[in-house]
């Protein structure tokens, strides 16, 4: 790989279409070229159905698979995306569907002009909080990772309400957008020999809510033999992105009512499904924003549907997962995204120091706890006797903490007792995190830059040459791992990464990869932070662990 940022913006190229047809299980698909400036072609086939559009009586229901066509499927340009919140704030630059379950495929090669190709597959599902992004090229464009001989597969799923809202029973069941997610990998597994990849080498990974995504695929079921790899970037399982029972029930009322003003809790959840099935999309999306709830994943009622049904840190604890290699990572101050402005900051302070409750993490506590004193003896571990005011790294230090950061550590310890785990944290400070909050003492690269060094992004270019090496040596250590499960396998020449040598972590030698400047295995306050947080969870929680 070159540090030249030309090669990575690819022209579409509309050339020896009758070569990209490929015949897959549901029918024949056309595919187009991508041409870097310096001559390397590459070959997608994007806007491939891979489940019936989710509208109707399948409104919030599991997917169903899609159907087969006649004749080809012109498959040469993105199709519509999943609505997402910002189809209600910006209604005029977003042209959304509920027909959005489609895949798409990006390969080095044309299998119709090589022959047999058996290329190792990375899986990626896209972050943004359950309620915004896609996977199509528009929104991240991933030929700097198929750079490398490898296929990438992207995809859309149900965000939004319309992914996620739950009745807590076999009415809506919930989690339909990690049910989309499980089919595409399937789809994923069944055609994409067609396609010259190895479908019994699939590596999935995600950021964010993505990376949350990845880690339920770990622990489901439903997921398990469909991938041999993981990757999860700002967020893992045991992150805390789910909602309780009630809160679920909650939404799914609060959301109906905004619909029909009529709906109270005397209505049955068959009755509210029967509403929401008959509104309008935007007009569901719409209620979600004005609820101001949430609408995420959820612990599901057994049953054959059920993808999520036992808490997530006691499935992996028990062994109770697939038992892969995993990279885990996260940014050197993820909180920096969230609160960005020296305001911000000291509001939030402020306010931690006002109402240290507010520190708490989302975790059940025992009947006999005071929160006001646990709030204090958490504010205690971060700035002793100072206050976050006197302190602000620390109270960006404790955010970061409590969205991906100290979740992902517990994690890695844990899992890394039954396979390999790769720790890494992202701290150069390129082009991408520039012109952001600075404060002393606190990391400077925040949540999602590091998608700026494994796909071209719109808003976050690399600039430098130095942003360059840092996108080489990432895409080099992540190619490495999906195509080995070894970001540095033995043997292995690389003149970016110069015989450096990852080390998974383990419990007696817990040292992660620190992405800066250069690559330096290093330790990390962070694991012996874990000493206080176990003590806080076994103290003041119960069992069983569903977050951490």
């Amino acid at each position: 790989m070159v540090s030249n940022p030309t090669l990575f913006f690819l022209f579409l190229i509309p050339c020896c279409l009758a070569n990209l047809v490929v015949k897959i299980h549901d029918g024949e698909v056309r595919g187009t070229t991508f041409t870097s400036p310096n001559g390397r072609v590459f070959y997608a086939w994007r806007g491939i159905p891979f489940g019936q559009a989710p509208v109707g009586k399948l409104r919030f229901m599991p997917p169903v698979k899609a159907l087969p066509w006649s004749g080809i499927l012109d498959a040469s340009s993105d199709r519509s995306s999943c609505y997402t919140i910002f189809d209600v704030y910006f209604p005029s630059l977003f042209s959304s569907s509920e027909d959005c379950l489609y895949i798409n495929v990006y390969s080095p090669v044309n299998v119709n002009d090589v022959g047999f190709s058996n290329l190792p597959v990375l899986f990626w599902i896209y972050g943004g909080a359950y309620t915004i992004g896609s996977g199509n090229f528009s929104a991240l464009d991933p030929t700097p990772l198929a750079n490398e001989d490898i296929i990438v597969v992207t995809f859309n799923y149900r965000i939004t309400a319309l992914g996620f809202l739950s009745t807590q029973d076999d009415v809506i069941s919930g989690n339909a957008g990690i049910k989309d997610q499980n089919l595409a990998l399937r789809w994923t597994r069944d055609n994409i020999a067609f396609f010259g990849g190895n479908p019994n080498d699939i590596t999935i990974m995600g950021e964010s809510a993505g990376s949350f995504s990845v880690g339920y695929h770990l622990v489901s079921p439903k997921s398990r033999g469909l991938f041999k790899g993981a990757i999860m970037q700002s967020g893992v399982s045991a992150s805390d992105f789910f909602i309780t029972h009630d809160n679920a029930i909650t939404a799914a009322y609060a959301l109906a009512k905004i619909i029909d003003p009529s709906i109270t809790t005397a209505n049955t959840t068959a009755e509210l499904r029967d509403v929401l099935q008959t509104a309008t999309p935007l007009a569901i999306v719409s209620a979600h924003v004005a609820s101001g709830l949430d609408y995420r994943t959820v612990l599901e009622p057994p049953s054959e549907d059920a993808f999520l049904t036992h808490p997530m840190l006691d499935s992996i604890e028990n062994g109770d997962f697939a038992r892969v290699p995993v990279i885990i990572g996260h940014t050197s101050e993820e909180s920096l995204t969230f609160v960005n402005t020296l305001e911000n900051a000291q509001a939030l302070a402020a306010s931690s120091d006002s109402d240290p409750e507010s520190l708490i993490p989302a975790m059940p506590l025992q009947p006999w706890v005071n929160k006001r004193a646990l709030g204090e003896e958490i504010k205690r571990f971060y700035v002793g006797d100072l206050s976050f005011s006197e302190n602000l790294a620390e109270i960006l230090n404790w955010y970061s903490d409590q969205l991906f950061v100290r979740s992902s550590y517990k994690q890695a310890l844990v899992q890394s007792s039954y396979s390999p785990v790769y720790f890494y944290q992202l701290s150069f400070y390129g082009s991408p995190s520039q012109g952001g909050l600075l404060v002393p003492g606190a990391g400077k690269v925040g949540h999602a830059a590091d998608l700026a060094y494994l796909f071209n992004t719109t808003g976050m270019s690399l600039q430098t040459e130095a942003d360059f090496v840092t996108r080489e040596r990432m895409v080099t250590l992540w190619t490495n791992f999906v195509k080995t499960s070894n970001p540095t396998p033995p043997n292995s020449h690389s003149d970016v990464l110069k015989n450096f040598h990852w080390e998974p972590v383990s419990a007696n030698n817990f040292q992660i990869l620190d992405i800066g400047d250069d690559l330096q295995m290093t330790p990390t306050r962070k694991v012996t932070d874990l000493v206080f947080w176990d003590y806080i969870w076994d103290t003041y929680s119960y069992r069983p662990y569903n977050n951490y």
